[in-house]
């Protein structure tokens, strides 16, 4: 199944709905419009929390991108592996141990990737970018993991959000 991820072009605290390919809402994504930590909440539609995506406030070098569970408890840590590389390799530390134990495979630059669950590939993810918004295809057959795999996805992107502003 292939869930699409749009960003908004113009929301408080950058919401998203995720949709399925026939355009039925299945997901939506809210984040809060003044926090520092650019926390995100992946809703199911009868608005559930079902995981919470944030930026780790302070950070010396490198940021990290924290995915939550519902509870708030915290499940992933996703950072850069160095800090002077000339490619993109990121650590997914888990953080417990009712995490999955995911790993990017690809090119995230080149905006395709493959989701690894223990180094078995769950989803391919692809980047579509355009100068207003850009937006995210998750393709997976894996539904029992759609949230996870949309928060993971939202997490790498907050990333990217990060660095790209640091260097402003």
């Amino acid at each position: 199944m292939k869930y699409i991820l749009k960003n908004k072009v113009f929301s408080w605290g950058n919401g998203s709905t995720v949709r399925d390919e026939s355009g039925r809402d299945l997901f939506f994504v809210k984040g809060k419009a003044f926090t520092f930590t650019k926390k995100k909440y992946v809703r199911d539609m009868n608005k559930n929390v079902l995981y919470t995506v944030r930026n780790k406030f302070f950070h010396l070098l490198l940021p990290k991108v924290f995915v939550c569970d519902a509870q708030g408890n915290k499940l992933l840590m996703i950072k850069k592996k160095k800090l002077f590389a000339f490619r993109q390799n990121f650590e997914i530390v888990q953080l417990s141990d009712n995490a999955k134990n995911l790993s990017i495979s690809g090119d995230i630059i080149a905006r395709h990737f493959d989701i690894l669950d223990n180094g078995v590939p769950v989803a391919h993810v692809r980047k579509n970018f355009n100068l207003i918004k850009d937006s995210f295809w998750i393709d997976t057959d894996r539904t029992d993991m759609a949230p996870l795999l949309i928060a993971f996805v939202i997490a790498i992107d907050n990333y990217y959000d990060k660095i790209r502003n640091q260097s402003r």
